[in-house]
């Protein structure tokens, strides 16, 4: 057999050459889809006293736990405790929040049940301003719903909460994650949830406090939901 001529080796060459390069092309490897690894979700509550009683009695910490809205919940609440201004964890929320985080603690949503102790101290409203943003600063970029106080134990810090609910309502407008329940309106509405130092709360208030956390961690579940939805989108490679 004779050898085949140059531009016949040539011609050869560029057959196999253009039949290995359709192969390549036609053929198209998907990858995995792939998902972000969804974090804990993390429900902390942060509260004064009210809270403190509200857990002791009627259990609001493990029942918020029980509705699997979250899967870790975290009632933190200390008798005297103010929103922000203190370095201390037991008075301080804000201090005790930046405790949390330091810990590892990572809430995808929070509560804020303070403002009780701040409006017998603070009386202007730059210092309620002062105290809201500080504590928002340190919960970041989460879902959150403040509930507001009602207190009426004298003149002066029925005016005085007054004033901080009409603060904390237009500071929170300037955070979309952020919203208040109006506590103040259940505490007038109905005297019987309400102890007869007017500050603190019946056994009917600690249950009925409950069940609104129990509605807010719900509410919380929906928008951390909302805002950590992620599209996947798959890639597409060609083979060598």
């Amino acid at each position: 057999m004779t050898a085949p001529s140059r531009p016949l080796l040539a011609a050869l060459v560029v057959a196999i050459l253009s039949t290995f390069t359709g192969v390549a092309s036609a053929t198209a490897v998907v990858a995995p889809r792939t998902t972000s690894p969804t974090p804990k979700s993390t429900l902390v509550v942060l509260g004064d006293s009210l809270t403190w009683g509200t857990n002791f009695f009627a259990k609001s910490q493990s029942r918020l736990a029980a509705t699997k809205h979250f899967e870790t919940v975290l009632v933190d609440s200390r008798w005297g405790r103010r929103i922000s201004g203190l370095t201390s964890t037991r008075y301080s929320g804000n201090a005790a929040l930046k405790q949390l985080i330091a810990d590892g603690i990572r809430p995808t949503a929070v509560i804020v049940a303070l403002g009780t102790n701040d409006v017998a101290i603070l009386t202007k409203r730059r210092e309620y301003v002062a105290v809201i943003q500080e504590l928002m600063n340190t919960i970041g970029n989460v879902p959150v719903v403040w509930v507001n106080v009602h207190r009426t134990d004298s003149a002066t810090t029925t005016r005085q909460s007054r004033r901080f609910n009409a603060t904390l309502a237009s500071v929170l407008a300037d955070y979309p994650l952020a919203s208040v329940y109006d506590w103040a309106t259940v505490a007038v509405n109905d005297s019987k949830v309400i102890d007869p130092d007017k500050i603190h709360l019946t056994p009917l208030g600690h249950e009925v406090r409950t069940k609104v956390y129990l509605e807010l961690a719900a509410t919380l579940a929906q928008r951390v939901s909302a805002t950590t939805t992620t599209t996947v989108v798959p890639t597409t490679t060609v083979a060598p």
